[in-house]
């Protein structure tokens, strides 16, 4: 049966290499974008290669109310969601120990709200045996320290905790989830100076989606399939 895949974050990076390799593998792509007058141009290209096998998705992850509304604009089947979005936190807190302004809470917003909310939508259409895989670039998922002044590790602490007790709630259901690091990734589609290239990385996370079960939900995952925890 071809899988349908709802892929958030994905006009650029990790997120369009991994529309590019389910649509290599035959699977029907729902690709999430920021709302534009004019669609990323890369999703258009590969829509237009794909027309039966692709849908653009226009969302604003930082915008909660947009995000709770996605479930009345999927009609499709979803067997696997990949939570792609993520915004670096501001490091620091005010004098007073309160966050820092809007940009932290946008943060909370798009790395651990969003993704639940996302998360949501899709179960409201998703098959038992689905699956639905975070992709978390911030950092060791194994090292959480609240007292740590930086506000990233608030990020980390939050999507780990949701993604955790999301895993938790939907095996009754039969579905998997998995937080997946993709590595040191190049922004080019070469790798250049980095380690690791957009397409190894990608083509790493989809077999780790491939090989995700129940007995391993929950747990974190290199995009080489190493199990951090």
């Amino acid at each position: 049966m071809t899988p349908t895949v709802l892929i958030t974050g994905a006009s650029r990076g990790i997120g369009l290499e991994l529309v590019r390799q389910y649509l290599m593998r035959d699977a029907r792509v729902l690709a999430v974008h920021r709302p534009a007058p004019v669609p990323p141009p890369a999703l258009v290209a590969l829509q237009a290669g794909h027309p039966d096998r692709m849908r653009l998705i226009a969302l604003d992850i930082a915008a909660a109310s947009s995000v709770v509304n996605l479930a009345s604009r999927l009609s499709e089947r979803i067997d696997i969601l990949i939570n792609n979005t993520g915004l670096l936190m501001a490091n620091g807190f005010t004098p007073g120990g309160n966050p820092v302004g809007g940009r932290y809470r946008s943060a909370l917003q798009v790395n651990a709200t969003a993704p639940l909310f996302v998360a949501r939508a899709a179960l409201s259409n998703m098959t038992r045996g689905g699956k639905i895989a975070t992709i978390l670039p911030i950092g060791d998922v194994t090292s959480l320290d609240l007292l740590d002044p930086d506000s990233r590790q608030v990020a980390k602490a939050a999507v780990v905790k949701v993604m955790q007790s999301l895993a938790s709630d939907l095996r009754p259901a039969g579905v998997a989830v998995a937080l997946i690091h993709p590595g040191a990734v190049s922004p080019s589609s070469d790798g250049g100076e980095a380690p690791l290239s957009l397409i190894d990385s990608a083509r790493g996370i989809v077999d780790v989606i491939d090989e995700l079960t129940l007995e391993t939900s929950g747990r974190f995952f290199g995009y080489d399939g190493t199990i951090d925890g």
